[in-house]
């Protein structure tokens, strides 16, 4: 195989395994940092500490990908031909209203979860740091993650899945893997639903930035907007079958996912591209 067929080769990893393996390494790699990071004397612990060492991980696997990969940084984050700004313009009554549908059906969706499979102990402890985050914990959550994750599990993982599967099957593989590395149930859920809006919006768009600007306003309106029992780290002792504002909520949530759903379909017209025929190409 000369140089120019293993650089073909590579540009297509990750597929379905390599990204599920991409996770496991992931989690090891953190768990690594957080190991170091300790040992240290970082000055963090409990949630910002958690919050770091994923970034250093998430970081250290994207830097060894593009490598491998010959990705360039403009493939990864604005594979379009439209600019950012006008992307960003476009995108943003979705983003709007996608954030809000995040912070309504995500209240009822925790509660439903949490009187399901109550918090752990360690759960409610590092849930408890929601109450009070420091700038740390923000710029972590708010700004660093958005980014790094969207161009690990984006601008990577799903453009990658869209060379080799159907764009439903790409989005909702990334999707998947996405909430995989969030590691809870709690979490797993509700990073599946958002994973399939961000993936969404960068299969129309071809451009990162939209879920950027998406997963930040998400991030900081569960930072911000706490459910007030994650935030106190206490189980949920109420059923929530029986609180008809928490099933209103949800309502509302679920119809401003549709409304923007419908809103991108027919604003944004096509997909971009055929990515499949594209990889075929020689």
């Amino acid at each position: 195989m000369d140089e120019d067929q293993k650089k073909k080769a590579r540009s297509g990893f990750p597929d379905l395994w390599g990204g599920l393996w991409l996770v496991l390494a992931a989690l090891l790699l953190e768990s690594v940092f957080y190991a170091l990071l300790s040992d240290l004397g970082s000055g963090l612990q409990g949630m910002p500490l958690a919050a770091l060492a994923r970034l250093c991980a998430q970081a250290l696997l994207f830097t060894g990908i593009t490598r491998f990969t010959h990705a360039t940084y403009r493939q990864i984050t604005h594979d379009s031909p439209a600019g950012i700004g006008v992307t960003l313009a476009l995108t943003l009554p979705v983003v709007g209203l996608w954030s809000a549908a995040a912070l309504l059906f995500s209240s009822w969706l925790i509660a439903l979860l949490q009187w399901v499979w109550p918090l752990s102990r360690q759960e409610q402890a590092w849930m408890g740091a929601l109450a009070d985050p420091g700038l740390a914990t923000i710029v972590m959550v708010c700004v660093m993650a958005p980014l790094l994750e969207e161009m690990l599990f984006r601008g990577v993982m799903l453009r990658s899945f869209l060379r080799r599967y159907p764009p439903t099957v790409a989005i909702t593989h990334s999707a998947a893997i996405f909430g995989l590395a969030h590691l809870n149930i709690y979490q797993f859920v509700n990073a599946l639903v958002i994973g399939w809006c961000l993936g969404w919006l960068y299969e129309r768009t071809r451009s990162i930035w939209p879920g950027v600007l998406l997963h930040a306003a998400i991030n900081s309106s569960l930072l911000w907007w706490p459910d007030p029992d994650v935030a106190a780290g206490t189980p949920a002792d109420a059923d929530p079958l029986g609180q008809p504002m928490l099933w209103v909520l949800g309502a509302l949530g679920l119809g401003a996912y549709v409304l923007g759903g419908l809103f991108m379909r027919s604003w944004l017209g096509a997909p971009g591209g055929n990515d499949r025929a594209k990889a075929r190409q020689p």
